[in-house]
């Protein structure tokens, strides 16, 4: 026991020390002396933030931010650099990421054809004789030479191949997969889906959208990761989104409710902290009964249901009013959804009902043009307006003319990915020809000059993740070696100004969080991001090369270089 001497001394000790804890609980973060580009119309560059809680409380000079948050407040010092609301990522497979982080899987993403085929030889002779070779990322647009299954032969004679263009829309496969799939030259092509031949009117190896399932059906499944392990892969998904600068992600993968309950379970233990907006498919959202809206401190949404149109431009399962220019007579893939417009329009009106927004991949100008039917059609059903419903066309990737003006005032929203213009430039003209794609190919500059609204992002696992990838594509049309000189169809770039936005307020609106993300103000979440240099006066030509030094989530440094 005290003596009684000690006892008011220890007393005072406590009362201090509770004293001190609550103010460093309440007390405000200031975040300054940097050039803050807040996105604000009304005050759009700032030098300090206040941050209190999760939320920003003031955005402006420091002399003011001192005196709102008073003289317990934590100072964080920016050393003069620049600063950029928290990106979205708009269109990404999330569950993909920390799985490829944790597993490693063969790796042959755009690579020539010779160092393809000869990491597959080395695969092979790793592998036991009839054993599935599996990979994807191939992109035969920089190849010279016609994909064939001869050229997997001669590396891998006694193990099947099977290998997932980029886009995740065609295969490329060697005979032996075939074989073993039953895949022959009198195999009728499948329902949204081609078996490409060759010459002599043999399977060529190249299976078209569809048609993939017919060989990948007989894969042998992964071994199933433990409950740890999928845990550690949203851990390490998280943590590389944050090291991006990206603080939301619209996972486009459709989770189940297993899925929804792990992820649940990793936010409560801390190791999922990137916000996360989740899409479903239609019958689990008929089992939720309504969205799941700001689960654990407004970091989890479940709100979108996902669907598919039709394939790729690039494997030629894009469904096309017009044949294909380098394939007389082809005109695409268009998968079951498109084929009855009617029954399209009432499920997406069903799903409004309850509550949920259609987001549909869609990528010929046949496809768009049929989805876009379909929601003005659920609309109309729903009696429900544009902002109320929020639907989403995936892609957009070629839109006939007369149906760019059916996106003005965000009437309906177009999720695009930038990076895929400058990929899908090296063969957009050799599949519909140079005119229908001035016309109408990744219209960003028609869309904005109609109002419209954006949300960008990267279709991870199509493309690298990095949002500064996308923001120089955005702006410049050209590859990350700044090809072509002036970019590809220049007339249709954003300004810095709308790229930035198209990853920030764009992404916020669809997700009806414009009153929390997005911009730099007051009341919003404090998502911000410090990068090495100046995003608005750097040659547009560095844009990609942007580092983030700092990733702020909510008010807490949650990356920091």
């Amino acid at each position: 026991m005290l003596p009684h001497t000690l006892r008011p001394i220890v007393a005072l000790a406590l009362l201090t020390a509770m004293l001190l804890s609550c103010q460093r609980e309440t007390a405000d973060t200031i975040f300054t002396n940097a050039r803050i580009y807040t996105l604000d119309q009304d005050n759009p560059i700032a030098e300090s933030i206040v941050v209190r809680g999760e939320r920003i409380v003031y955005a402006g000079n420091e002399a003011e931010a001192m005196e709102v948050a008073g003289n317990h407040a934590n100072v964080v010092d920016l050393e003069g650099q620049w600063v950029i609301p928290g990106l979205t990522e708009s269109h990404m497979h999330f569950e993909g990421l920390g799985r490829n982080m944790l597993l490693a899987p063969l790796d042959i993403y755009w690579l020539p054809l010779d160092e393809l085929t000869s990491k597959l030889e080395e695969a092979a002779q790793e592998a036991e004789e009839g054993d599935w070779i599996v990979a994807r990322g191939y992109n035969d647009a920089i190849w010279e030479d016609t994909p064939h299954r001869s050229m997997l032969d001669e590396v891998s004679p006694k193990n099947p191949v099977v290998l997932r263009r980029y886009c995740g829309h065609a295969h490329f496969v060697n005979s032996m997969a075939l074989e073993k799939a039953g895949v022959t030259a009198d195999t009728p092509d499948p329902d949204a889906g081609s078996i490409v031949k060759d010459p002599h009117g043999e399977p060529s190896g190249v299976l078209v959208s569809a048609a993939g399932a017919l060989v990948t059906q007989h894969i042998p499944p992964d071994p199933e990761l433990t409950d740890e392990e999928e845990l550690e892969a949203l851990r390490l998904g998280s943590n590389a989104l944050l090291e991006a600068g990206i603080t939301t992600v619209h996972d486009m993968t459709r989770s189940d409710l297993f899925e929804v309950a792990r992820r649940s379970e990793a936010y409560e233990k801390g190791l999922l902290r990137v916000r996360l907006m989740d899409a479903v498919d239609a019958e689990t959202a008929r089992i939720m009964g309504e969205p799941f809206i700001g689960l654990h401190g407004d970091r989890y949404t479940i709100r979108w249901v996902k669907k598919f149109v039709d394939g790729s431009l690039g494997g030629r399962g894009a469904a096309l009013m017009e044949p294909y220019a380098d394939m007389p007579g082809e005109t695409g893939a268009l998968r079951a959804l498109g084929q009855d417009e009617e029954a399209y329009a009432s499920l997406v009106a069903e799903l409004l009902e309850l509550g949920f927004s259609t987001r549909t991949h869609s990528i010929g100008d046949r496809g768009n043009h049929i989805t876009l039917n379909a929601f003005e059609q659920a609309m109309d059903m729903t009696g429900k307006n544009p902002e109320q419903a929020r639907l989403v066309v995936e892609h957009a990737q070629i839109l006939h003319p007369d149906d760019v003006q059916r996106f003005a005032d965000g009437r309906i929203i177009a999720s695009m990915q930038p990076v895929h213009a400058t990929e899908d430039m090296l063969f957009v003209e050799d599949r519909i020809g140079y005119e229908r794609a001035l016309e109408g190919a990744y219209a960003w500059r028609s869309i904005l000059d109609h109002n419209g609204i954006i949300a960008a992002g990267s279709d991870y696992g199509v493309s690298p993740y990095n949002p500064f990838y996308g923001l120089h594509a955005a702006v410049t049309r050209q590859d990350r070696d700044n090809n072509p000189q002036d970019g590809w169809i220049p007339e249709q770039r954003m300004t810095r100004q709308e790229a930035l936005e198209a990853y920030t307020i764009g992404p916020a609106f669809v997700e009806f969080s414009e009153d929390l993300k997005g911009q730099l103000k007051e009341g919003m979440l404090a998502d911000f991001i410090v990068i090495d240099r100046d995003y608005f006066e750097i040659p547009q030509e560095e844009i990609h090369e942007i580092k983030v030094l700092k990733t702020v989530l909510g008010g807490e440094i949650v990356y920091e270089y």
